[in-house]
């Protein structure tokens, strides 16, 4: 997903940023050369240049004669001392890499999460057209009965009417969830980073595992394990490092470094000049006084630690508060999953009952419309309450950093 590759180069990026950054600590070493050739022009020819003319080397000076110049420097450098400079730099480098690591961790708990819902809320959206499509037989099956009762002089037009209500309704509700199940597929795809009409099947049977963990223990689990109060902490590492480092930039930096220098001029029909010699330097420079601009940029960034505190203490209040929040709402979706299940058993027995009533002549068509109303409504209710469990399940994984298997 583009999401996960673009946390994926943050990553490599802070990597290469640590071999950047250490690379300051290594030995420099310069190689500086530069070709040059000087051509007269012209050659004076007068009485008064012919003294000099026999000279090369005046005559090199006077652009009368081609001069070949040849320079090169070799420049070897070594940080002695920096302040800690480099190694803090590093440091900072690795904290940034485990804070990258973790956004990655949390990007793709995100995606899991939002497939999880995807794929139920598809199921749960199938499951309800197969109630439908149930109810629609229910509702062809009353009509037909509907009008042989009529036929057989038991029974009365409404009886057929009530029954052809009953179906166009059933056509209707059938008509939007199949809608809704078209929507879902397209969801799903879409955050499976798929084509949007790409087929699949969807199992039944198919629920997220529970996590055995009760809330106290469940609570210690998140505060060690939560993405987010680990980027905090690392956060708040840095802030940390970069108050330090501001606070050194007053500190010596001393640079030993050694120079070797060559330097060729041939003048063409003359003589040759080579120079070669090398030095050694010991650099120091030190900040003695700056105005007070590194304590002033230190507790700057120690107010950022603050903040990194008090974000901390309110991620956490809502973490709290989200744990116990969905603890609640997995109980109640198995209470209701419960209730649900016996709504589903009695309304099963009060549709035969009310169908047996109606074929025998002694009911009439509203109580078999009415049961089957509330077997439908019975159904969608445990159809909704499994959903909610499995999505309340999802959410504890995720607020408890878990990986849903």
């Amino acid at each position: 997903r583009i999401g996960q590759s673009h946390d994926i180069t943050r990553i490599d990026d802070a990597q290469w940023q640590i071999k950047e950054t250490g690379a300051q600590a290594l030995p420099q070493l310069t190689l500086t050369a530069n070709y040059g050739r000087q051509d007269p022009v012209t050659r004076s020819s007068s009485s008064s240049s012919e003294g000099f003319g026999t000279n090369p080397q005046f005559a090199a000076l006077l652009g009368l004669s081609s001069v070949n110049t040849f320079q090169g420097r070799i420049t070897l450098s070594q940080i002695l001392f920096d302040g800690f400079r480099v190694l803090d730099a590093t440091r900072v480098g690795q904290i940034n890499v485990k804070l990258k690591e973790e956004i990655l961790r949390q990007t793709k708990q995100e995606v899991v999460y939002r497939v999880t819902t995807a794929y139920f809320q598809a199921l749960k959206a199938w499951q309800l057209v197969k109630v439908d499509q149930e109810a629609l037989k229910q509702a062809e099956l009353l009509l037909n009965n509907a009008k042989k009762i009529v036929q057989a002089g038991t029974g009365t037009k409404l009886d057929i009417l009530q029954a052809q209500n009953q179906l166009i309704t059933v056509q209707q509700t059938l008509s939007q969830n199949l809608n809704q199940f078209h929507k879902a597929k397209t969801q799903l795809n879409l955050v499976l980073g798929r084509e949007i009409d790409t087929p699949f099947e969807l199992n039944p049977e198919a629920q997220v595992e529970e996590i055995n963990k009760d809330f106290a223990e469940g609570i210690k689990l998140a505060l060690e394990q939560r993405s987010d109060l680990r980027q905090n902490r690392l956060t708040r590492q840095i802030n940390d490092m970069n108050a330090t480092i501001q606070g050194r930039t007053t500190w010596p930096f001393i640079t030993l470094s050694a120079v070797y220098n060559i330097q060729d001029n041939q003048v063409v029909n003359g003589n040759v000049s080579n120079t070669q010699n090398v030095t050694y330097g010991l650099n120091v420079n030190w900040p003695i006084f700056d105005g007070f601009a590194a304590e002033a940029k230190a507790q700057r960034a120690l107010t950022n630690v603050l903040q990194a505190d008090v974000q901390f203490d309110r991620l956490r209040q809502q973490i709290l508060v989200e744990i116990k929040q969905t603890y609640l709402d997995i109980q109640e979706a198995k209470e209701r999953i419960l209730l649900a299940q016996e709504g589903v058993t009695v309304a099963q027995e009060g549709l035969r009952i009310a169908q047996l009533r109606f074929q025998e002549g002694v009911g009439i068509s509203a109580e078999v419309v009415n049961a089957q109303v509330t077997l439908i409504r019975a159904y969608t209710l445990w159809i909704n309450a499994q959903f909610d469990l499995n999505i309340s399940r999802a959410t504890l994984y995720r607020a408890l950093a878990f990986d849903i298997l």
